[in-house]
Protein backbone atom coordinates (compact mmCIF):
# COMPACT_ATOMS: atom_id res chain seq x y z
CA UNK A 1 0.00 0.00 0.00
CA UNK A 2 3.08 2.74 1.25
CA UNK A 3 4.02 2.21 -2.55
CA UNK A 4 0.77 2.87 -4.28
CA UNK A 5 0.46 5.47 -2.09
CA UNK A 6 3.35 7.07 -2.77
CA UNK A 7 3.07 6.39 -6.71
CA UNK A 8 -0.30 8.46 -6.40
CA UNK A 9 1.29 11.23 -4.59
CA UNK A 10 3.89 11.41 -6.99
CA UNK A 11 1.39 11.65 -9.69
CA UNK A 12 -0.87 14.12 -7.64
CA UNK A 13 2.32 16.52 -7.51
CA UNK A 14 3.02 16.62 -11.09
CA UNK A 15 -0.75 17.00 -11.89
CA UNK A 16 -0.66 19.61 -9.51
CA UNK A 17 2.45 21.33 -11.38
CA UNK A 18 1.17 20.83 -14.85
CA UNK A 19 -2.57 22.76 -13.21
CA UNK A 20 -0.26 25.56 -11.75
CA UNK A 21 1.60 25.83 -15.44
CA UNK A 22 -1.99 26.04 -17.00
CA UNK A 23 -3.03 28.90 -14.47
CA UNK A 24 0.20 30.74 -14.85
CA UNK A 25 0.02 30.41 -18.91
CA UNK A 26 -3.64 31.39 -18.91
CA UNK A 27 -2.68 34.51 -16.63
CA UNK A 28 -0.17 35.18 -18.81
CA UNK A 29 -2.44 34.83 -22.14
CA UNK A 30 -3.34 38.50 -22.31
CA UNK A 31 0.29 39.27 -21.88
CA UNK A 32 0.99 37.03 -24.70
CA UNK A 33 -1.28 37.92 -27.22
CA UNK A 34 -0.69 41.79 -26.49
CA UNK A 35 3.10 41.11 -27.17
CA UNK A 36 2.50 38.81 -30.14
CA UNK A 37 0.26 41.92 -31.86
CA UNK A 38 3.42 44.45 -30.69
CA UNK A 39 5.84 42.01 -32.54
CA UNK A 40 3.78 41.98 -35.83
CA UNK A 41 2.90 45.64 -35.27
CA UNK A 42 6.46 46.68 -35.75
CA UNK A 43 7.26 43.32 -38.49
CA UNK A 44 4.84 45.49 -40.43
CA UNK A 45 6.27 48.84 -39.80
CA UNK A 46 9.46 47.21 -40.26
CA UNK A 47 9.07 45.56 -44.13
CA UNK A 48 6.89 49.07 -45.01
CA UNK A 49 10.02 51.29 -44.41
CA UNK A 50 12.05 48.96 -45.61
CA UNK A 51 10.03 48.90 -48.75
CA UNK A 52 10.17 52.78 -49.37
CA UNK A 53 13.97 53.14 -48.45
CA UNK A 54 14.37 50.82 -51.24
CA UNK A 55 12.25 52.45 -53.86
CA UNK A 56 13.77 56.18 -52.60
CA UNK A 57 17.33 55.14 -53.29
CA UNK A 58 16.25 52.83 -56.56
CA UNK A 59 14.92 56.35 -58.11
CA UNK A 60 18.23 58.07 -56.54
CA UNK A 61 19.82 54.99 -58.51
CA UNK A 62 21.76 54.04 -55.65
CA UNK A 63 20.44 50.17 -55.59
CA UNK A 64 22.81 48.50 -53.53
CA UNK A 65 23.43 51.27 -50.76
CA UNK A 66 19.06 50.90 -50.47
CA UNK A 67 19.19 47.30 -50.25
CA UNK A 68 21.77 47.76 -47.36
CA UNK A 69 20.81 50.31 -45.35
CA UNK A 70 17.05 49.40 -45.61
CA UNK A 71 18.03 46.16 -44.48
CA UNK A 72 19.77 47.43 -41.42
CA UNK A 73 16.57 49.45 -40.28
CA UNK A 74 14.86 46.32 -40.81
CA UNK A 75 16.49 44.48 -38.48
CA UNK A 76 16.96 47.39 -35.97
CA UNK A 77 13.03 47.83 -35.83
CA UNK A 78 12.26 43.77 -35.77
CA UNK A 79 14.86 43.73 -32.78
CA UNK A 80 13.70 46.41 -31.44
CA UNK A 81 9.88 45.39 -31.27
CA UNK A 82 10.99 42.16 -30.09
CA UNK A 83 12.54 43.81 -27.01
CA UNK A 84 9.48 45.51 -26.38
CA UNK A 85 6.98 42.51 -26.82
CA UNK A 86 9.39 40.48 -24.46
CA UNK A 87 8.94 43.21 -21.56
CA UNK A 88 4.95 43.31 -22.00
CA UNK A 89 5.21 39.26 -21.71
CA UNK A 90 7.64 39.15 -19.05
CA UNK A 91 7.13 42.17 -17.07
CA UNK A 92 9.80 41.43 -14.29
CA UNK A 93 12.06 41.49 -16.85
CA UNK A 94 13.92 44.99 -17.12
CA UNK A 95 14.34 46.67 -20.59
CA UNK A 96 17.92 47.65 -18.62
CA UNK A 97 18.66 44.10 -18.72
CA UNK A 98 18.07 42.99 -21.91
CA UNK A 99 19.92 46.27 -23.04
CA UNK A 100 23.29 44.93 -20.74
CA UNK A 101 22.49 41.37 -22.16
CA UNK A 102 21.89 42.57 -25.66
CA UNK A 103 25.40 44.47 -25.14
CA UNK A 104 27.46 41.66 -24.08
CA UNK A 105 26.56 39.50 -26.44
CA UNK A 106 26.91 41.53 -29.25
CA UNK A 107 30.73 42.09 -27.86
CA UNK A 108 30.60 38.09 -28.36
CA UNK A 109 29.39 38.27 -31.29
CA UNK A 110 31.52 40.73 -32.62
CA UNK A 111 34.46 38.92 -32.06
CA UNK A 112 32.95 35.24 -33.47
CA UNK A 113 31.96 37.35 -36.91
CA UNK A 114 34.68 39.40 -36.45
CA UNK A 115 35.60 39.33 -40.67
CA UNK A 116 32.10 39.53 -41.80
CA UNK A 117 31.52 42.66 -39.63
CA UNK A 118 34.55 44.07 -40.94
CA UNK A 119 33.42 43.50 -44.77
CA UNK A 120 29.78 44.70 -43.98
CA UNK A 121 31.57 47.93 -42.56
CA UNK A 122 33.87 48.26 -45.42
CA UNK A 123 30.66 47.35 -48.21
CA UNK A 124 29.09 50.52 -46.23
CA UNK A 125 31.84 53.14 -46.39
CA UNK A 126 32.12 51.98 -50.42
CA UNK A 127 28.97 52.69 -50.64
CA UNK A 128 28.29 55.61 -49.15
CA UNK A 129 31.89 57.01 -50.52
CA UNK A 130 31.27 55.26 -53.89
CA UNK A 131 34.77 55.31 -55.56
CA UNK A 132 33.31 53.04 -57.88
CA UNK A 133 29.51 52.12 -59.10
CA UNK A 134 28.04 49.25 -60.72
CA UNK A 135 28.65 49.56 -64.41
CA UNK A 136 32.25 50.45 -63.51
CA UNK A 137 35.36 48.75 -65.21
CA UNK A 138 38.09 48.41 -62.19
CA UNK A 139 41.07 46.31 -61.12
CA UNK A 140 41.51 45.21 -57.71
CA UNK A 141 45.08 43.30 -57.41
CA UNK A 142 44.89 40.43 -60.22
CA UNK A 143 40.75 40.68 -60.66
CA UNK A 144 39.51 42.37 -63.21
CA UNK A 145 36.11 42.96 -64.71
CA UNK A 146 32.68 44.81 -64.84
CA UNK A 147 31.12 45.53 -61.27
CA UNK A 148 27.67 44.01 -61.00
CA UNK A 149 26.96 44.67 -57.35
CA UNK A 150 28.26 45.64 -53.98
CA UNK A 151 26.78 43.45 -51.41
CA UNK A 152 27.36 43.97 -47.93
CA UNK A 153 29.63 40.75 -47.68
CA UNK A 154 31.73 41.36 -51.00
CA UNK A 155 31.55 43.15 -53.97
CA UNK A 156 30.96 41.19 -57.41
CA UNK A 157 32.82 41.29 -60.58
CA UNK A 158 32.06 40.07 -63.94
CA UNK A 159 35.08 39.40 -65.82
CA UNK A 160 35.70 40.12 -69.54
CA UNK A 161 35.47 36.20 -70.14
CA UNK A 162 31.84 35.84 -68.42
CA UNK A 163 33.06 34.79 -65.11
CA UNK A 164 32.14 36.07 -61.80
CA UNK A 165 34.96 36.91 -59.08
CA UNK A 166 33.86 37.58 -55.22
CA UNK A 167 35.92 40.20 -53.86
CA UNK A 168 35.37 40.53 -50.47
CA UNK A 169 34.78 44.05 -49.19
CA UNK A 170 37.61 44.44 -46.52
CA UNK A 171 40.26 43.34 -49.80
CA UNK A 172 38.69 46.11 -51.89
CA UNK A 173 39.22 48.73 -49.30
CA UNK A 174 42.14 48.09 -47.92
CA UNK A 175 43.89 47.16 -51.45
CA UNK A 176 44.32 49.18 -54.11
CA UNK A 177 41.53 49.41 -56.78
CA UNK A 178 42.19 50.83 -60.13
CA UNK A 179 38.65 52.46 -61.79
CA UNK A 180 38.90 52.18 -65.68
CA UNK A 181 35.64 54.06 -66.44
CA UNK A 182 35.83 56.83 -63.54
CA UNK A 183 36.45 59.29 -66.20
CA UNK A 184 34.78 59.50 -69.03
CA UNK A 185 38.30 59.36 -71.39
CA UNK A 186 41.40 57.80 -71.23
CA UNK A 187 44.40 56.76 -73.06
CA UNK A 188 45.65 53.36 -74.95
CA UNK A 189 48.97 52.91 -75.50
CA UNK A 190 51.29 51.04 -77.82
CA UNK A 191 54.75 50.16 -78.90
CA UNK A 192 56.78 49.16 -81.90
CA UNK A 193 60.20 49.13 -82.77
CA UNK A 194 61.20 50.86 -86.41
CA UNK A 195 64.67 49.82 -88.18
CA UNK A 196 67.02 53.16 -88.44
CA UNK A 197 67.15 53.46 -92.11
CA UNK A 198 64.26 54.90 -92.16
CA UNK A 199 63.23 58.58 -91.71
CA UNK A 200 61.66 59.06 -88.08
CA UNK A 201 58.95 61.85 -89.80
CA UNK A 202 58.44 59.56 -92.36
CA UNK A 203 56.99 56.70 -90.14
CA UNK A 204 55.28 59.36 -87.74
CA UNK A 205 53.14 60.31 -90.73
CA UNK A 206 52.39 56.80 -92.08
CA UNK A 207 50.82 56.04 -88.46
CA UNK A 208 49.03 59.46 -87.80
CA UNK A 209 47.83 59.03 -91.35
CA UNK A 210 46.73 55.44 -90.70
CA UNK A 211 45.18 56.31 -87.03
CA UNK A 212 42.67 58.85 -88.64
CA UNK A 213 39.97 56.70 -89.96
CA UNK A 214 39.34 55.00 -86.82
CA UNK A 215 36.38 56.23 -85.47
CA UNK A 216 36.91 54.68 -81.83
CA UNK A 217 40.11 56.65 -81.79
CA UNK A 218 39.01 60.31 -80.41
CA UNK A 219 39.98 63.79 -82.46
CA UNK A 220 40.76 65.65 -78.93
CA UNK A 221 42.71 65.01 -77.39
CA UNK A 222 44.76 64.05 -80.43
CA UNK A 223 46.98 60.60 -81.43
CA UNK A 224 50.28 60.92 -81.17
CA UNK A 225 53.72 59.17 -82.10
CA UNK A 226 56.87 59.44 -79.87
CA UNK A 227 60.12 58.76 -80.22
CA UNK A 228 60.71 56.59 -77.19
CA UNK A 229 63.90 54.25 -76.95
CA UNK A 230 67.16 53.93 -78.84
CA UNK A 231 67.86 50.72 -79.12
CA UNK A 232 70.92 48.30 -80.24
CA UNK A 233 69.31 47.97 -83.76
CA UNK A 234 66.18 49.38 -84.00
CA UNK A 235 64.36 53.11 -82.79
CA UNK A 236 61.49 52.44 -80.06
CA UNK A 237 58.37 54.35 -80.87
CA UNK A 238 54.90 54.81 -78.95
CA UNK A 239 51.15 55.08 -80.17
CA UNK A 240 49.52 56.96 -77.94
CA UNK A 241 45.64 57.92 -78.63
CA UNK A 242 42.49 58.41 -76.15
CA UNK A 243 39.43 56.55 -76.38
CA UNK A 244 36.03 56.59 -74.22
CA UNK A 245 36.66 54.77 -71.14
CA UNK A 246 35.23 51.29 -72.16
CA UNK A 247 36.58 48.04 -71.68
CA UNK A 248 35.03 47.79 -75.24
CA UNK A 249 36.64 51.01 -76.76
CA UNK A 250 40.09 49.55 -75.93
CA UNK A 251 39.82 45.97 -77.46
CA UNK A 252 38.31 47.72 -80.75
CA UNK A 253 40.36 50.61 -81.09
CA UNK A 254 43.75 48.88 -80.37
CA UNK A 255 42.73 45.92 -82.78
CA UNK A 256 41.74 48.32 -85.40
CA UNK A 257 44.74 50.09 -85.02
CA UNK A 258 47.48 47.05 -85.64
CA UNK A 259 45.73 46.15 -88.55
CA UNK A 260 45.87 49.97 -90.01
CA UNK A 261 49.83 50.53 -89.06
CA UNK A 262 50.20 47.02 -90.43
CA UNK A 263 48.18 47.89 -94.32
CA UNK A 264 49.61 51.36 -94.01
CA UNK A 265 53.71 49.87 -93.98
CA UNK A 266 52.62 47.00 -96.44
CA UNK A 267 51.10 49.89 -98.63
CA UNK A 268 54.35 52.08 -98.10
CA UNK A 269 56.80 49.11 -98.92
CA UNK A 270 57.99 48.43 -94.93
CA UNK A 271 58.16 45.14 -94.62
CA UNK A 272 56.46 43.66 -91.92
CA UNK A 273 59.05 40.20 -91.26
CA UNK A 274 58.96 40.24 -87.29
CA UNK A 275 55.80 38.92 -85.21
CA UNK A 276 56.98 41.48 -82.46
CA UNK A 277 56.62 44.01 -84.65
CA UNK A 278 60.28 44.65 -85.68
CA UNK A 279 59.93 46.97 -89.12
CA UNK A 280 63.28 46.89 -92.12
CA UNK A 281 63.84 48.06 -95.33
CA UNK A 282 65.63 46.11 -97.23
CA UNK A 283 68.03 47.90 -99.74
CA UNK A 284 69.79 46.13 -102.91
CA UNK A 285 73.45 45.79 -101.72
CA UNK A 286 75.56 49.00 -103.89
CA UNK A 287 72.17 51.41 -104.72
CA UNK A 288 71.44 53.42 -101.20
CA UNK A 289 67.49 54.74 -101.90
CA UNK A 290 67.04 58.02 -101.03
CA UNK A 291 64.41 58.54 -98.50
CA UNK A 292 60.85 59.37 -98.48
CA UNK A 293 59.44 62.14 -97.47
CA UNK A 294 55.42 62.91 -96.52
CA UNK A 295 54.21 63.60 -99.93
CA UNK A 296 55.10 59.77 -101.01
CA UNK A 297 53.29 58.23 -98.44
CA UNK A 298 50.47 55.83 -99.78
CA UNK A 299 47.13 55.82 -98.23
CA UNK A 300 45.42 51.89 -97.12
CA UNK A 301 42.25 51.42 -96.75
CA UNK A 302 40.53 51.80 -93.52
CA UNK A 303 40.68 48.84 -90.77
CA UNK A 304 37.49 46.94 -90.65
CA UNK A 305 34.86 47.88 -88.58
CA UNK A 306 34.45 46.07 -85.16
CA UNK A 307 31.30 45.69 -83.43
CA UNK A 308 30.66 44.28 -80.04
CA UNK A 309 27.91 42.09 -79.57
CA UNK A 310 25.54 43.87 -76.74
CA UNK A 311 25.75 40.29 -74.77
CA UNK A 312 29.61 40.61 -74.73
CA UNK A 313 30.75 41.11 -70.82
CA UNK A 314 33.38 43.58 -72.36
CA UNK A 315 30.59 45.71 -73.86
CA UNK A 316 28.30 45.90 -70.80
CA UNK A 317 27.52 49.67 -69.27
CA UNK A 318 24.68 49.49 -66.86
CA UNK A 319 25.76 52.65 -64.60
CA UNK A 320 22.83 54.25 -62.93
CA UNK A 321 24.45 57.06 -60.95
CA UNK A 322 26.16 59.86 -60.83
CA UNK A 323 28.92 60.46 -58.27
CA UNK A 324 27.92 63.97 -57.52
CA UNK A 325 25.43 61.90 -55.59
CA UNK A 326 27.38 60.25 -52.87
CA UNK A 327 26.00 60.73 -49.33
CA UNK A 328 29.93 61.97 -48.08
CA UNK A 329 31.25 65.22 -49.85
CA UNK A 330 35.05 65.11 -50.63
CA UNK A 331 36.77 66.39 -47.99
Amino acid sequence: MNELDNAASGINLAWDKIAHWGDATYALLPNLMAGFIILILFGILALAVKKLLSSYFIRKGRIDLGHLLSSIVFWTMVIFGALIALTIIMPSLKPVDLISGLGLGSLAIGFAFKDILQNWLSGLLILLRMPFRRGDQIRIGQSEGTVKSIEPRATILQTYDGRNIVVPNTDVYTNHVVVHTYNDIRRVEMDITVGYDYETSYIINIIQNALRPITEILDTPPPQVLCWELGATSLGMKVRWWIESSRADEVVSRARAVQAIKEAFEVNDIDPTDPDMIYYKEQEAGKPQAAKSSVDIQSAPPPQVIEMDRDDPESEDVKMDSRNKTLLPDS
